[in-house]
């Protein structure tokens, strides 16, 4: 499982609808409508410490 940097939701990287790279690192989406919002405004996001990533699964 993944975390969504941008509503927290806890998702199955296989099952994302959308993925994004940025800076080295994969974000996994929920939805297209986080995804945009992350697209839009990827500083709020990745300030936050929302932990989500290929190598950052959670139990």
């Amino acid at each position: 499982m993944v975390r969504d940097p941008v509503c927290g939701m806890n998702i199955n990287r296989e099952m994302a609808a959308g993925s994004l790279r940025r800076e080295g690192r994969t974000y996994y989406f929920c939805s297209k409508g986080c995804l945009q919002e992350f697209r839009s405004w990827p500083g709020r996001f990745l300030k936050a410490g929302v932990p989500s990533g290929p190598n950052e699964e959670t139990p």
